[in-house]
């Protein structure tokens, strides 16, 4: 048979004995516990803070309902009272009229220590005290009471730990999942920049940070590419390397030279993010205003979830890359016809919307096929890749240029007008017919190229892909027959094209289906 402080304590148990989400659900099934056990008229609980003799009170239960409650209580001045309840567990304080009695409670929680760049998970220790009122003034606690009341405080310390650990594990569930779906969203988006906005995003909302900035590299990792931001508002920044101070940009330098897994300066963690020996950026993390420090589970989450940003982000790349070699032609690195059809079809619906103009221009090697012929598939190659160097280097940044096929090149040029076309077409025609053949192949001869544009212009010549593409080829057409090596505007030349008829029919219009 139980004595009946066995029961007591075998009766709290089995109250306790269930899962609480946290410390303050656990609270509120104890202390409205103790408070029927020993016919309570109040029951507080409250958090140590030893280090400045704090008192910080957080609950208050009385008759059937617990309250949360703020207040912190200095027990500075308190000596005796502090060391009685120290080295017995449990204290009477003399400054009420009623009896009230304090109980030590002592637990452990998962907690984290970062020390040279590495992290030390540890357990650590915690401190409450309960008070216990009874306002009757010949109702004081009995000997008895005071162990019993110690015992079920260790019960409440046992729990109180259990609590935690399982808070922490949830945390880190909740965590894991939370991350895991925004790798999802990021892996989902079809551009890189717009997958890492969403992700940045998501750590702000989801960690609380005052600010999360990515500081991504360049191909080689040797220098700071473009740095990426999320404030607390939810605004996005987004600023080029080449423009940081330069203490920000030897950040670099000082995050990877460390042997740690991060590095932390003026409140503000540093995370690398590394591919093997590939610098593909790191994370920066700060609190700077709110001064809320960064939990064990948030850093040891975002410490993992930096490897495999880190791969994603480089897979990324990688795939951007290989695309954007499919983007362009090997030889004449011009975008090729299909990456031209799409960008084409985008600025005539910009174009339409907008009521803007957009010229078009087609062009092609004069008298490409003797020169392969004469001087060999090497020069021709040759000519392909200086005619193509020149137009990278002689455009817009607006302006989209394309092999077609075989010496065909296109040139789209958005918000531009005939006149302005002309301007560009001459700029072509005079830097190109600059370029000579190789003497060693022509004898010494001085072999010049030359080039013969079409242009035709949205809306004036046509609204659709097609049509532009038809009055482009057929003032190519018209220069051809009179003499090639320039260039003419299919307005300016309509009534040519209509008294070439057939010759002009025979033209590649519909090309771009």
């Amino acid at each position: 048979m139980f004595d009946k402080k066995s029961y007591t304590l075998y009766k709290f148990h089995k109250q306790l004995n269930q899962s609480f989400q946290n410390k303050r659900e656990l609270l509120e099934c104890a202390l409205p516990a103790l408070r029927n056990l020993f016919k309570l008229d109040r029951v507080y609980f409250f958090d140590w803070q030893q280090e400045r003799a704090l008192l910080s009170l957080r609950m208050m239960c009385k008759k059937e309902y617990c309250m949360d409650m703020q207040e912190d209580i200095s027990v500075l001045n308190e000596p005796v009272f502090l060391k009685q309840l120290l080295q017995n567990g449990e204290a009477e304080t003399t400054d009420l009229s009623y009896p009230a009695i304090y109980v030590l409670v002592k637990w452990q929680r998962p907690s984290v220590e970062l020390k040279s760049g590495e992290v030390h998970s540890f357990m650590q220790e915690k401190v409450g005290v309960l008070r216990l009122e009874r306002f009757r003034k010949n109702r004081g606690f009995t000997p008895e009471e005071k162990e019993l009341i110690k015992a079920l405080g260790q019960e409440i310390s046992h729990n109180l730990r259990n609590t935690e650990i399982d808070q922490a594990k949830n945390q880190r569930l909740n965590v894991s999942t939370a991350l895991n779906d925004l790798s999802t969203i990021f892996a989902s988006s079809l551009r890189l920049n717009d997958g890492l906005e969403l992700i940045l995003k998501g750590v702000q909302k989801y960690f609380r940070f005052d600010r999360v900035r990515l500081y991504l590299t360049d191909g080689e990792g040797n220098k700071i590419k473009s740095v990426l931001g999320v404030d607390i508002s939810g605004q996005v920044t987004q600023q080029a390397g080449d423009s940081l101070p330069a203490a920000e940009q030897n950040l670099l330098k000082e995050v990877f030279d460390s042997a740690a897994t991060y590095r932390s300066t003026r409140s503000i963690i540093y995370i690398p993010l590394k591919v093997q020996r590939t610098k593909v950026g790191f994370l920066a993390f700060d609190n700077i205003l709110s001064r809320r420090k960064v939990g064990y589970l948030d850093f040891i989450s975002l410490q993992q979830f930096a490897t495999q940003m880190a791969l994603t982000i480089d897979n990324a790349r990688l795939f951007e890359r290989v695309q954007e070699l499919s983007n362009y032609d090997e030889l004449t690195k011009l975008p090729v016809r299909r990456y031209f059809n799409e960008k084409f079809a985008e600025e005539i619906y910009r174009s339409k919307r907008f009521d803007l103009t957009m010229c078009l221009i087609i062009m092609d090697i004069d008298w490409f096929k003797q020169i392969n012929d004469g001087y060999g598939h090497q020069i021709g190659d040759w000519a392909l890749k200086e005619v193509s160097r020149v137009i990278r280097t002689s455009l817009r940044q607006t302006d989209v240029p394309c092999r077609f096929g075989g010496d065909e090149m296109i040139i789209m040029l958005p918000r531009t007008n005939s006149e302005e076309a002309k301007i560009i077409a001459k700029r072509l025609k005079e830097r190109i017919c600059a370029i000579t053949l190789p003497d060693r192949y022509t004898d010494g001869k001085a072999v010049h190229l030359s080039i013969s544009q079409g242009i035709s212009c949205f809306p004036f010549d046509g609204e659709t892909s097609e049509a532009l593409l038809e009055k482009a080829d057929k003032a190519l057409y018209v220069v051809k027959q009179n003499g090639r090596g320039s260039f003419a505007v299919y307005r300016e030349v309509a009534d040519q094209v209509a008294q070439a008829g057939d010759g002009a029919d025979n033209a590649r219009g519909s090309q771009m289906r």
